[in-house]
Parts: C-alpha cells; structure tokens; sequence
C-alpha cells in the first residue's frame, strides 16, 4: 500500500510590501524567515522579518473572521435573532482583525524604510557580493567548513 500523501504547507498571505521586503533584501520572504530562525540575520533585518511575521499572523485572523462572516450569511443556518448577534459580533471582531492588521503593516512599514534608506544611500561604486558569495557566507555561518583547493 502507498504512504499517505502529506498536505502541502500552509501557504502564508501575500502582502503588497512583500516585494519591497523582497527587493531590498535580495531574497524571498520563506528564505528570510529561515536565516531569522537560524539566527543569521543582523538586528535590523530580524525585527524587519518580526514584523512580517506579525503581519502574516494578524492577516491570518483577519481571513479567519471573513471566512466565518461568510459561512454565517451563506444560508446554512436559520435565519433568526441568534443568527444576526453572531453575524454583528463576527463583524466587530473582523473589524478589530483589521485595525491590529494595519497597525502591524505600519509597524513593518517603518522597521522597512530606513533598511529602503540604507539601501538607496549605499555608494554605486561599492561592488555588491554574487548570490554565490553570499550563500558560501551564509553557508560558513551556518557552521560549513571552508576547504582550500591546491591544485
């Protein structure tokens, strides 16, 4: 008998700041939150991806209270007093999803502009590592051996 296939992952929410975060770190958003969890990262980046994370997460609630709102409206059940109390506190809870959503993408937003700032203000002359350097670094700081080769 075959082995139960696995689920796939959880996919995340994606945002409109996600390219910006992309763009000005060189990387995509799973392979930023892997060097934040493997400690990598320098103090700016990592609360950067904290505050990502925050928003993934308050995004996460958000979807959940509009999932909910739809299920309650969609016809499933009777429509009586009960019903429109549930449907009232499910829209005050989707609204305070979103009120601490937005408050995270602007937390997000300002851990980004100065790391933008930074990033705009570094000299064109000044040569930027290759994506091969940058991974034999990430590698060595991950614990990888360096070997010379004499040949």
């Amino acid at each position: 008998m075959p082995p139960e296939p696995t689920p796939p992952p959880a996919r995340r929410a994606v945002f409109p700041l996600d390219h910006r975060l992309e763009a000005v770190t060189g990387h995509d958003i799973d392979t930023l939150w892997g060097y934040r969890d493997r400690g990598v990262l320098d103090e700016p980046h990592a609360h950067l991806v904290d505050r990502h994370r925050e928003l993934v997460e308050t995004q996460t609630g958000v979807i959940f209270y509009l999932r909910l709102l739809n299920r309650l409206s969609s016809g499933e059940f009777d429509v009586d007093s009960a019903l429109f109390t549930r449907i009232g506190r499910t829209v005050d809870q989707l609204a305070e999803a979103a009120n601490a959503r937005d408050a995270a993408a602007r937390n997000m937003l300002a851990a980004l502009e100065p790391i933008e700032a930074a990033a705009a203000s570094t000299a064109p002359d000044a040569q930027q590592l290759s994506t091969d350097d940058k991974a034999a670094l990430l590698a060595i700081v991950g614990g990888a051996k360096l070997y010379s080769n004499t040949c």
